[in-house]
């Protein structure tokens, strides 16, 4: 496949009328797909005639203009760099300083909130599409597979975004190997509820294009509004996170929905209780969740709703990957031995953008981490235990939250649960955890429970009960922000 667009051209030839894309009251064929692409690509090339390499800030809301534009983008040799309008106008300012785009295509309900915009080079979509086409003879300039077509920004949940660069080829050549994996075809309508800005939704909604299926988008996630759609359209795909369906849970705990043969999920560990809620909500549905990260793209994929994997385990290498452990000293790490999960693939990303200091931390040679942590069991078995980023020092001792996360989601009355290293003056940082509940459950239990499973030293030392957490963009946890949070509270005195 090669090039992010170039088989949409190849659909809108031979399956014109075919719906690509289904978003509200808006619907697309592929050949309206593609027509809609070009334009787009005419009138970019109106404002930069030499547009191979041009950087493209996207700041839309979440539909299908917002697709047209990225693939328009990428398809004709540029970069498309995706900005989310749920940063603060501090962030997006700091952002788009690193990113340095040519352009910004803004959605105007955004420019109010970010004035900045009006003296940057930018332009609405909406004048962007009443441009008039003066180029009768416009011919797409051929892009390499190897050319960056994409710039994306992580969530930021322990740090400062980092911009990293995708090529075509990183995306688009993996798309027949995802397909193939999670049994995905033409004939399927892909339900993709979260917003593009993050990659793992993002690559799902330009997967599904370019393998010909129908792509389902919602302008934002409102778990009402995407049960009525599983009911009402016909479904068979969803992609999801793991607060997502904890959300349609809570609305929908005794209906079961049988249309969806498959539901992939990703972007943060998803608990085993909770994944065998989702077998029985949706009895005839094979639950995919894959590991990976937005450099990394797939690293390993397993069947989630298996009662016999153990918590933390993340399944078996996705083709063409390799998976090394490596200990402190560089070497494979023995059985039981916890390491740094290094990943050989030709799916990774390029590098980030303008931190080359990252990108030695990240690249041995042909391989590539992101700070995971794991071991291999005696069973043979992959089992991710965090990022060493996350690790709390207590007592001299190195504690990894997620291990004590996973002990804390066994009792059934935990809704979500993180743990936290905050400063003290005795133990260096103290073992917190912070979790929500579905209903009461006293601290001496949760103790009791920890006790049980781990060493008295990992076992919370403080526990503080909130009605909500922090979330990235992604639906992940927002680590950092909710230290802040607690920490805050501590000095107010409103947490002891």
């Amino acid at each position: 496949m090669g090039i992010i667009g170039e088989q949409i051209h190849e659909l809108a030839a031979f399956t014109p009328d075919r719906i690509a894309i289904q978003a509200d009251n808006q619907q697309l064929t592929y050949k309206q797909l593609q027509q809609q692409i070009t334009a787009c690509q005419r009138r970019i090339a109106n404002l930069f005639p030499k547009y191979k390499g041009l950087k493209v800030g996207i700041l839309l809301e979440n539909n299908p203009d917002w697709l047209k534009l990225f693939i328009a983008v990428s398809d004709m040799g540029a970069i498309a760099i995706p900005f989310d309008p749920k940063w603060t106008e501090p962030q997006l300012f700091d952002i788009w300083k690193d990113a340095e785009p040519d352009l910004v295509v803004y959605s105007e309900k955004y420019i109010n909130r970010f004035p900045f915009l009006q003296t940057a080079k930018s332009i609405s979509f909406l004048e962007l599409i009443a441009l008039e086409d003066q180029l009768k003879g416009f011919e797409k300039t051929a892009a390499d597979k190897e050319d960056i077509f994409y710039i994306g920004y992580t969530s930021g949940t322990t740090g400062k975004p980092k911009g990293y660069m995708r090529t075509h080829a990183s995306w688009a050549d993996c798309f027949s190997e995802g397909a193939s994996i999670f049994s995905l075809c033409d004939k399927d309508h892909l339900l993709v509820p979260g917003p593009l800005v993050h990659s793992h939704f993002l690559y799902a909604a330009v997967q599904a294009l370019h393998i010909g299926a129908t792509l389902h988008l919602c302008d934002s996630f409102e778990p009402e509004k995407v049960w009525c759609q599983l009911e009402q359209e016909p479904i068979t795909v969803l992609y999801i996170v793991p607060t997502m369906f904890e959300a349609l849970k809570r609305i929908k705990q005794e209906d079961e929905l049988k249309s969806l043969h498959t539901i992939i999920s990703s972007g943060a560990s998803w608990h085993k209780r909770s994944k065998q809620e989702a077998a029985r909500m949706f009895p005839n549905a094979s639950i995919f969740e894959f590991y990976g990260a937005s450099e990394l793209s797939f690293v390993s994929v397993q069947r989630a709703a298996d009662s016999h994997i153990p918590e933390g385990v993340i399944g078996e290498s996705f083709p063409k990957v390799e998976i090394s452990i490596r200990n402190k000293q560089g070497y494979e790490a023995d059985i039981n031995e916890v390491g740094t999960i290094y990943v050989k693939s030709p799916w990774t990303f390029a590098g980030y953008k303008n931190l080359p200091e990252k990108d030695s931390e990240v690249f041995d040679g042909e391989w590539a981490t992101v700070g995971d942590l794991a071991y291999r069991s005696s069973e043979g078995q992959m089992v991710l235990i965090g990022r060493n980023k996350n690790m709390i020092i207590s007592g001299g001792l190195n504690i990894y939250p997620e291990e004590v996360e996973q002990v804390i989601n066994r009792h059934s009355e935990i809704e979500e649960v993180i743990v936290l290293g905050l400063p003290d003056t005795y133990w260096g940082e103290q073992v917190t955890a912070v979790y929500k509940q579905r209903s009461p459950v006293s601290v001496r239990v949760l103790e009791q429970l920890c006790k049980k499973y781990l060493p008295r030293y990992k076992c919370p030392k403080k526990w503080i009960y909130v009605d909500d957490f922090f979330y990235t963009a992604s639906g992940k946890v927002a680590r950092k922000q909710m230290k802040e949070w607690v920490e805050a509270m501590k000095i107010q005195g409103k947490v002891r």
